[in-house]
């Protein structure tokens, strides 16, 4: 068989070549491929590079990029302003103009005390917002549910309860006679406070003048145990009186029902505000319970030779209230004592402090006797000595007629500085120095005096009655 040969490729120009070759491959299918393509390789190789086209197609396209630049900050240019608008509505362009970041410090190392009192405040800041979310969280309840006040009053009447043991009814019984001169006794009930139990004796303080011309005073303590009582001490200038029990006359069952009262502060700085329970007889009758509230605690009574200070509440009492005031603890911060109540509120419960009277209540189960000398004075602290050029002492208000301290020349307007050796600082100190003096000693008072503008020291003896 013959070998097919391979029709040559027709003659044609130079330049094309390559298309000719292309109509055969098309028209011949069976054309030898590698031949076409090597062909191809061979006319692509010397076919010459045109420079300038490629050099003008740069340039156009170096234009195009220019322009394109050119037209997209024109369009930023415009458009910028409006945007601003869009994001920032308001006058806030003139902000931004005005706007510069701060120029850096260089930051100083803070000390170690430094960075301990920056620590403390931080913790103070998160103490007061924690109270301040408790506080609007209290609030936003509003209203105490009805589960929390069966709570909150059977707490306070368990405290009460608990408290029953230190109340003591004294019952005073005088001799009278009757529309047709028959002889009875009549028979006065008032509330005690136990302030001391040894193995001896039970002591009771009680108002003084509740208990004159007694013909027998009677006690009956928690539980029902009734014994007869003598008068342990007596104070005329405060009115109040203590008195004494044997524990051998209460049956050994009940004594353990006695409880001997604890003593708290009655400072205004501490109770002021705070809820207190009153217990004896606030309403006048014996066994009765008050809430409430105090409203103050820091005046002071003007009391001769004492630094009495005036508890007041809200508590809606009688005007014949007897008895003591408590706190939460259970602790005496006041003893009933309506002798000294507002004239405009008549029915407010108020109370002498417990603490100013302490040392009253200890010499009066002691059976002594304060040394008297017949002054009422307010304290001059250190900053009213600065601020009126007073020296720092009691200032005298007032002085007693016939009293000791009258006696000796002392005046109204004198300033008590010393008193013996001690310094006199407040009138709580003058009272101190009373209590441990004897009554008939002779004692040497430092008082400065005003002479003109300026105040004079000046020594007394004061023979103390």
């Amino acid at each position: 068989m013959e070998e097919k040969k391979r029709p040559e490729a027709e003659s044609v120009p130079d330049g094309n070549k390559n298309s000719v070759s292309e109509e055969s491959f098309i028209k011949n299918p069976e054309a030898d491929t590698e031949g076409i393509v090597d062909f191809m390789h061979e006319e692509i190789r010397k076919r010459p590079v045109n420079r300038k086209r490629l050099l003008r197609r740069a340039q156009e396209t170096m234009v195009v990029a220019v322009v394109f630049g050119v037209v997209s900050c024109v369009v930023f240019a415009l458009f910028l302003p409006v945007i601003n608008n869009l994001q920032y509505p308001g006058p806030g362009e003139e902000t931004a103009k005005n706007m510069s970041l701060p120029e850096e410090k260089p930051s100083e190392e803070l000390s170690p005390q430094e960075l301990v009192e920056n620590e403390r405040n931080r913790e103070a800041s998160e103490e007061r917002e924690w109270i301040r979310k408790e506080l609007d969280d209290i609030l936003d309840e509003k209203i105490v549910g009805v589960e929390q006040q069966k709570r909150i009053s059977a707490s306070l009447q368990e405290l009460a309860q608990k408290s029953a043991g230190m109340i003591a009814q004294v019952s005073v019984i005088k001799s009278d006679r009757g529309w047709f001169n028959d002889a009875y006794e009549d028979r006065n009930t008032v509330s005690g406070l136990v302030t001391k139990k040894d193995g001896s004796s039970i002591y009771i303080l009680v108002q003084g003048r509740r208990i004159s011309e007694a013909k027998r005073i009677m006690v009956t303590f928690s539980g029902g145990a009734e014994a007869e009582a003598q008068v342990a001490g007596t104070d005329d200038i405060t009115g109040f009186s203590v008195l004494s029990v044997p524990v051998s006359a209460v049956p050994a069952e009940s004594r353990g029902l006695i409880q001997e009262a604890s003593l708290g502060s009655s400072a205004g700085s501490i109770i002021t505000g705070a809820p207190v329970i009153a217990l004896g007889s606030p309403t006048g009758t014996a066994g009765s319970v008050i809430y409430g509230n105090v409203t103050g605690a820091d005046e002071n009574l003007e009391i001769r030779d004492n630094d009495l200070s005036r508890i007041t509440t809200d508590i809606y009492g009688s005007t014949d209230a007897t008895g003591v005031l408590i706190n939460l603890d259970g602790a005496v911060v006041g003893v009933l004592d309506m002798r000294h109540k507002d004239g405009n509120i008549p029915n407010m419960l108020c109370a002498i402090g417990i603490s100013e009277l302490r040392p009253v209540l200890r010499r009066m189960e002691n059976g002594g006797t304060k040394a008297y000398l017949g002054i009422s004075g307010i304290d001059v602290s250190e900053a009213i000595s600065q601020a009126n050029n007073i020296p720092v002492g009691v200032w005298v208000t007032h002085v007693e007629e016939d009293s000791p301290a009258m006696d000796a020349g002392i005046q109204k307007g004198d300033v008590i500085v010393g008193f013996g050796k001690a310094d006199i600082l407040h009138m709580a100190g003058l009272v101190v120095q009373l209590e441990t003096a004897e009554p008939g000693q002779d004692a040497i008072l430092r008082i400065y005096r005003q002479n003109g503008e300026n105040f004079e020291e000046v020594k007394m003896i004061v023979s103390l009655q």
